[in-house]
């Protein structure tokens, strides 16, 4: 038993002497932090997060679906309770897209999906694709949210390396600026003489580059005067052209947010639930006229992934115990329905103005909701 005391004694001494040699025992040096030890907070925020996970879905069998609709809403930004989906403004260059300085530990929700799509963590949707048909070039609206236009990704190397992949995450996430200035493209013989540069009329993924530039990825090519466009009299064509300017689009500039959810009764469980399918953000594409433009489509459920390692404002403690994937999972929010599946397929502003869509989006929540409890007998 002397031999048991003595040696506890020992040990004990040892671990004194051992937390002597590195300073204070409340200060922590973790790693990768700098040598001072320097902690911005209480704690290290980087152990919670990196075992979160995203909140699982309850398993639904197919017999167990008795009843759903599908619903399109739209999630305000000017609204109070949406300020933690707007807010921090990081400040990024319009010309190049880098980010100068951001919140320290918080991001808007743009800034987040942006990032995510450039390293290749979420697939970003167009939400409208161009295509050519015989040389006649039509653009089919729609389609962003049924995820039909994916960006072009070369999966055999990384995403911050695929060009391809890097210009269409670029279109989505910014503007075109159409310069002024008309330049006719000229090259320069031997003797210094400018001969004229023609083109063929072509889509950017063709071989042979012609009037269409991919202005994010701006490539050009000289072709032969034989395969250059004719005129009527049958002489090349020589090509005058605008540069349009990608401007990158700042995080204020959303002004809301869209939601395709799928509302849906699990017999299994007895309860009414919802399931958010798409998400996508909005700008104005005009100032002046108001119109609205969606930028892009993300697959929620694999942006939940992501989400879920950001912590997101709670004006009820600075802690960050919240994310935004359960901000989202919990409908800390206000939504209005804009579109209902129904059998004309349209949206309600097509049918319905003023209060009158409010009134008529109102009705939807409320057939939703009665469905629910007239399940119920009492």
């Amino acid at each position: 038993m002397k031999n048991l005391v003595n040696f506890c004694f020992i040990l004990s001494t040892g671990i004194v002497i051992a937390q002597g040699n590195v300073g204070p025992s409340n200060v922590i040096i973790p790693n990768g932090q700098p040598a001072s030890g320097v902690i911005d907070g209480v704690y290290e925020k980087k152990d919670v997060l990196s075992k979160k996970r995203a909140i699982p879905y309850e398993f639904v069998r197919e017999n167990d679906y008795v009843w759903g609709k599908r619903t399109w809403s739209s999630i305000d930004l000017r609204e109070k309770i949406n300020h933690p989906l707007y807010f921090p403004h990081e400040r990024i260059v319009e010309t190049t897209g880098e980010v100068l300085e951001t919140a320290q530990g918080r991001y808007s929700l743009f800034f987040i999906l942006r990032t995510a799509m450039q390293k290749g963590q979420i697939m970003g949707y167009k939400n409208n694709q161009e295509k050519d048909l015989n040389k006649g070039v039509f653009n089919e609206k729609g389609g962003g949210d049924a995820f039909v236009y994916p960006a072009v990704r070369d999966y055999t190397i990384n995403a911050e390396n695929d060009s391809k992949y890097q210009a269409d995450i670029n279109q989505m996430i910014g503007t075109l600026i159409e310069d002024a200035v008309a330049t006719e493209k000229t090259s320069i013989d031997a003797t210094g003489n400018a001969l004229p540069v023609y083109y063929k009329l072509g889509k950017p993924t063709d071989p042979k580059l012609g009037t269409t530039v991919n202005v994010f990825d701006p490539v050009t090519e000289t072709l032969d005067p034989a395969e250059a466009e004719k005129d009527p009299s049958g002489f090349p064509m020589q090509v005058t052209y605008k540069m349009q300017i990608p401007t990158f689009i700042q995080p204020n500039r959303i002004v809301k947010y869209l939601l395709k959810e799928d509302w849906f009764f699990d017999k299994e469980r007895s309860i009414l639930d919802v399931r958010t399918i798409g998400l996508a953000p909005v700008i104005y594409e005009d100032s002046s006229s108001m119109k609205e433009k969606i930028l892009f489509w993300v697959y929620f459920p694999q942006a939940r992934d992501v989400l879920k390692n950001y912590y997101v404002y709670d004006p009820k403690s600075t802690v960050g115990g919240n994310t935004f994937d359960h901000l989202f999972m919990t409908r800390r929010f206000n939504a209005v329905i804009y579109k209902e599946s129904t059998l004309y397929d349209r949206k309600i502003e097509d049918y319905r103005f003023g209060v009158d869509a409010l009134y008529e989006s109102e009705k939807v929540k409320n057939t939703i909701r009665t469905f629910e409890h007239d399940v119920w007998n009492f």
